[in-house]
């Protein structure tokens, strides 16, 4: 008992609060929706256009893997990501601590839309060093007000963590680190504190050397393997696919303003989903609540001197980082984003610039943090009506994205992989010799009959315990996805041109690729665009069969 007195009540708190957000979703099973899939073993796979940064993170899901199955592991991870979200919001950002402001700052932290679109799209990488925001930016202006290594250490640990879990943001969080500690060398420059520069160039650069040397373990490779860089195939017809998404009845400003703009928002991936803007009137009147306390909270910081250098900063983040997340949509800004896609080589890894709202929700947490604070202040000896004006102001960011709580509206449930998958899995491991499988249906993404028709990257490649060969290709608008590696484009060849090849060509091409058995889910059946032909020849044999999925050994011919 004296062990749990000792612990931080809020620990609790955060952790209910995640249980109240994922709800059904923590029962047995597997959530599986878009980019987010888990299997039962963990599976380490990196291609050569990889970055390793995850190394770190998947060698720890590995270490995980020998006592539990990979379900149980996804909902540990859920878990931890939302208390960490809504945990180190609380401890890090730095609003007033009165009147449960941090409270609320962490909790629309936590709620938003930004974090309902990634979730759904299963970017909880991502949202991992989403969480990491708070700790980077309280110690990045903890590092400047005292340059201590105590303070460098830490503001390196953050940004170290950020890459692990996210290359996007830790660019984002690097920008904004060489941009901060300029302003800082100049305004020191500017009133002549020599001594002060020095010391701050001294911890920069010890603190440069550091992220470097920590992140040598994915910069090396990619220095090494520069050509074969996804960043090389981030052409123009990327990046214009990828653009911040409008919406009909907002332009692309107010979109990106109200916290959406994801790009999946202009694909049929988004019909699959409640969203908080379909009942359009109630949301814009609590859109409207929500930014009217946001703005009091700019006005009282800016206002008030104990608050303004941080509201200045915050406003400047959240401009600077709205801007950047339009993207090439089509407002005043495009010509200054397409300038920096033209002209910095690292800029083309934004081609989903609406990652950087994620920033944007730091500064609307920061600033409606302010404004609830400004707002309870003023009327705080009025106790029944600020308890009433305080429940109130807690209820914007809940109705604001109200779908995600309870599980997420019970969008996601949990689901468990067929029998026959499992089945099929058992007999490719008892083959010892040395093989392929080609996986068919031939999409990334298709919808899994087990999993709802929940759109769904293909989990094959790492459900399996023998190296697959499925589809790379994304088959989004022109794009043919030239991330896939250069061997496999023989089987896309013949599988998007199949009527042009005679069937011992076909044996040919399957033999040249070591492929010795193929595996048909039948998810697509009726409603594939290819119709698999070659699959009814003489020298396949089915050696497994069941309404979900078949298997096909290739005989000698």
């Amino acid at each position: 008992m004296e062990f749990f007195k000792k612990i931080n009540k809020n620990i609790f708190v955060f952790l209910g609060g995640a249980v109240v957000i994922l709800w059904q979703m923590l029962g047995p099973g597997y959530i599986l929706t878009l980019d987010m899939v888990f299997v039962p073993r963990m599976k380490l796979i990196f291609s050569d256009t990889s970055f390793y940064n995850t190394l770190p993170l998947h060698y720890l899901l590995k270490f995980f893997d020998l006592f539990f199955d990979g379900w149980i592991i996804q909902k540990i991870l859920f878990i931890v990501l939302f208390f960490c979200i809504g945990y180190l919001a609380f401890k890090f950002l730095p609003v007033p601590k009165n009147y449960y402001v941090p409270y609320w700052a962490s909790l629309f932290y936590t709620v938003n839309p930004f974090i309902y679109e990634r979730f759904l799209a299963g970017h909880w990488h991502f949202l991992f060093a989403y969480a990491l925001l708070p700790p980077f930016i309280f110690f990045l202006f903890k590092f400047v007000q005292k340059l201590k290594w105590q303070n460098m250490a830490w503001l390196l640990a953050s940004i170290i963590l950020i890459g692990v879990f996210s290359l996007h943001l830790l660019t984002m969080a690097i920008l904004i680190l060489v941009s901060y500690l300029t302003y800082q060398i100049i305004k020191n420059l500017i009133a002549k504190k020599k001594d002060q520069v020095k010391k701050l160039l001294q911890f920069s650069f010890i603190l440069c050397l550091g992220l470097l040397i920590l992140s040598s373990y994915w910069l090396i490779p990619y220095l090494f393997n520069k050509k074969s860089s996804i960043l090389n195939v981030f052409t123009s017809e990327n990046i214009q696919l990828f653009k911040t998404a409008s919406d009909s009845r907002l332009n692309t400003e107010i979109n990106v303003l109200a916290l959406y703009g994801f790009w999946q928002e202009d694909q049929p991936w988004a019909h699959y989903w409640l969203w908080p803007k379909d009942n359009f009137t109630f949301w814009v009147i609590v859109a409207s609540l929500l930014f009217v306390i946001i703005i009091i909270g700019l006005i009282y910081g800016l206002r008030h001197k104990k608050y303004r250098k941080q509201a200045g900063y915050f406003l400047i983040l959240g401009l600077i980082t709205l801007i950047f997340s339009i993207g090439l949509a089509e407002t005043i800004f495009k010509n200054l984003n397409q300038w920096l896609f033209d002209n910095l080589f690292f800029w083309r890894g934004f081609r989903d610039t609406n990652k950087f709202s994620a920033f944007l929700v730091l500064s609307y947490a920061y600033l409606g943090g302010l404004g609830v604070y400004a707002i309870i202040k003023k009327i705080k000896d009025k106790k029944i009506l600020s308890h009433i004006v305080l429940l109130l102001l807690f209820l914007v960011p809940l109705f604001y994205t109200y779908p995600m709580l309870g599980g997420f509206a019970r969008q996601l449930q949990p689901v468990w992989y067929p029998a026959s998958w499992h089945q099929v899995n058992q007999i490719l491991n008892k083959d010892n010799n040395n093989f392929k499988v080609l996986f068919l249906p031939w999409h990334q993404y298709f919808s899994l009959g087990f999993n709802n028709s929940l759109l769904t990257a293909n989990p094959a490649n790492i459900f399996f315990t023998k190296e697959i060969i499925s589809s790379e290709n994304m088959e989004l608008g022109q794009i043919s996805d030239k991330k896939s590696p250069v061997k496999y484009q023989e089987i896309e060849d013949l599988i998007s041109n199949e009527s042009q090849f005679k069937e011992t060509e076909i044996m040919q091409i399957l033999q040249k690729e070591n492929i010795n058995y193929i595996i048909l889910a039948k998810d697509m059946i009726g409603n594939d665009v290819f119709n698999y032909k070659f699959l009814e020849s003489d020298f396949l044999h089915v050696i497994f069969t069941s309404p979900e999925i078949d298997l096909y050994q290739i005989q000698d011919f």
